[in-house]
């Protein structure tokens, strides 16, 4: 019996890109799969064009979101819960499938059955397929879940191919969080535990394209993305407390959180950032060192001295200079294709 792979993906004003993204899945050389698309109320063509694509082959499904909340997340959940494959793998519609792909990863599942999600390596580009020719990670003799906390995740959320029922074992996507929904996904994942083995030593086998105007990374300093990332920390911190490895992690977790309390102050969010640096010193992920120099820069960018820029960057230096250097390899690493080395798209 074949197993289908179900290729979840959220739609929203893509209708310029989602066809290159319809011609890579067109052009698997694994045809078990069904590609369900979730539209989150695009203002442009996007609907037409889906149903356009919808129209050439039974295996798409599309759908309209038609409850709340809005967002990619809530979208892939509600593709999660009208999909009948045995495997699911979540794509967006800007980036594009290596034909080979699905092939590949079904193999490799099918060679780990007792793993909940096997993680494999992706490509970056920007305009066009191999034109950064750089990877998105690399694997490294360190713990995944240091390396998530400290800004140099192994993947993100098109790198894992899921079983199914685990996915939903381990309770999908969050859909409240405006930012860093996979960095979530994967820490309670990788905490639960989950069972995994990484695939790095593969070919690429997505291509993700790089955008600047991405819908994630607009806003950044906004207030809802800054309470998500406070969100995760403290799920993440209380998590690991419950599991008892806190002092495994109490650095990583300092370091997550000095960076988005120092955020949110930048962002101007200075009650927001009052209330997380208070939490972060009665949990004591901060010293009282820490905590003083964090809480300095505060009153300065609350006063008129964050006007004179030397002193607003002395203290900011003050603060930051407290976190852990990381060797962050994200998008650093080129690509050398061997010589047998199948052919991308």
């Amino acid at each position: 019996m074949k197993q289908i792979v179900s290729i979840i993906t959220p739609s929203f004003n893509r209708a310029d890109l989602v066809t290159e993204t319809a011609d890579s899945i067109f052009a698997q050389t694994y045809p078990y799969w069904e590609w369900v698309i979730v539209e989150d109320g695009s203002t442009d063509n996007s609907w037409e064009v889906l149903q356009a694509i919808a129209a050439k082959d039974s295996r798409v499904k599309i759908f309209q979101r038609q409850r709340l909340p809005k967002g990619a997340c809530a979208c892939r959940n509600i593709a999660v819960e009208n999909c009948t494959g045995d495997y699911v793998m979540f794509l967006d519609t800007d980036d594009v499938l290596a034909p080979y792909c699905l092939e590949q990863r079904v193999a490799a599942m099918q060679e780990n059955p007792d793993c909940d999600f096997v993680i494999f390596p992706m490509l970056l580009f920007e305009n066009e397929l191999m034109d950064l020719n750089v990877l998105w990670n690399i694997d490294k003799d360190k713990d995944d879940i240091h390396r998530i906390l400290t800004g140099d995740a192994v993947c993100q959320g098109t790198g894992p191919l899921w079983k199914k029922s685990s996915f939903q074992q381990v309770g999908m996507w969050r859909e409240d969080l405006a930012l860093w929904q996979d960095v979530e996904l994967h820490i309670r994942s990788l905490l639960w535990p989950m069972k995994y083995v990484k695939r790095l030593d593969l070919n690429p086998d997505v291509y993700l394209r790089v955008s600047y105007t991405s819908l994630s990374r607009s806003g950044y300093y906004t207030l809802p993305k800054i309470k998500s990332r406070m969100e995760v920390l403290v799920y993440t911190y209380r998590t690991v407390r419950e599991k008892g490895v806190f002092e495994q992690y109490r650095n990583d977790v300092s370091t997550l959180a000095n960076d988005i309390v120092l955020s949110a102050i930048v962002g101007g969010h200075y009650s927001e950032a009052k209330k997380f640096l208070a939490f972060c010193r009665n949990e004591n992920l901060f010293d009282l060192s820490k905590y003083n120099a964090v809480q300095n820069y505060l009153s300065v960018r609350k006063s008129k001295l964050s006007k004179i820029k030397a002193v607003d960057s002395f203290f900011y230096r003050k603060a930051r200079l407290l976190q852990i250097a990381t060797d962050n390899t994200i998008g650093k690493i080129s690509w050398k294709p061997s010589s047998v080395s199948p052919v991308l798209f």
